[in-house]
């Protein structure tokens, strides 16, 4: 079980609705998992994983609007430390689930005791991740790559961070840096409990956050004695705020 938390959240995507019955019976009974939701296709599964930030999701390789492949990629832009199980009855995928670093790869029809070696091994990847998170809290600066040098920026000097074509611009009170670095990478070094993905453009320092203000079909989010802005998605807006609150009561 993770440390600190009781469940680990679980979203399972599979348009078979046996299946998900099937899935969540099985995962009812082992300790420490809760099914958060369900899913019948990939765009649903792409804006659960905004809303709800689970941390394990169960994914069938075919699903409605977009295969379950390319569902899982557009996640990982979303949420980096997502990890993910396909459970498919399709087995000449596997090479390429296991390229996106898939935790496992179970062929239909479902066997609760494969399901449950999968599991455990969610809940050791958790696990470590976790460890390897509260690493990164200590952490006091971000290496990156540009032109041939590497720059490490202090971390709590971060305002934040914008993808921009195929660069990254790093914004901090005295300069902005530039690197060809992915904004996923990028993400996986720096403490999630201070910085927020709150768009797929987008890094925020929560600490640095003034105020959000609505316009359109976004968030505008300021900073403290800085006068560039950053963006907020619609369906972000409302786990961005429950962090910030978290962040002002701890």
């Amino acid at each position: 079980m993770l440390e600190g938390a009781t469940f680990v959240k679980v979203l399972i995507a599979d348009d078979n609705i046996d299946s998900i019955e099937i899935l969540e019976y099985f995962i009812s009974q082992v300790p420490g998992f809760d099914v958060i939701g369900s899913c019948r296709d990939g765009e649903e599964l792409i804006q659960q994983v905004m809303v709800q930030s689970p941390e394990l999701i169960l994914v069938d390789i075919n699903i409605l609007s977009m295969s379950g492949l390319e569902a899982v990629k557009e996640c990982l832009k979303i949420k980096p430390d997502l990890r993910f199980i396909f459970i498919t009855g399709y087995d000449q995928f596997a090479v390429e689930a296991f390229e996106l670093s898939a935790l496992d790869y179970i062929i239909k029809p479902i066997e609760n005791q494969r399901l449950y070696v999968a599991l455990e091994r969610a809940k050791k990847t958790l696990a470590k991740q976790e460890k390897d998170n509260s690493t990164k809290s200590r952490a006091k600066r971000l290496p990156v790559k540009f032109n041939g040098s590497t720059y490490y920026i202090p971390i709590n000097e971060i305002v934040f961070i914008e993808k921009s074509g195929k660069k990254c611009l790093i914004f901090t009170q005295l300069r902005t840096y530039e690197t060809y670095e992915n904004i996923s990478d990028i993400y996986m070094y720096l403490d999630p409990n201070v910085f927020s993905q709150t768009h797929r453009s987008y890094i925020v320092n929560l600490e640095k956050v003034s105020h959000i203000t609505p316009r359109n079909e976004t968030y505008l989010v300021y900073f403290l004695n800085f006068d560039e802005y950053a963006h907020i998605s619609k369906l972000k807006i409302q786990e961005v705020q429950k962090q910030l609150h978290d962040l002002m009561v701890n």
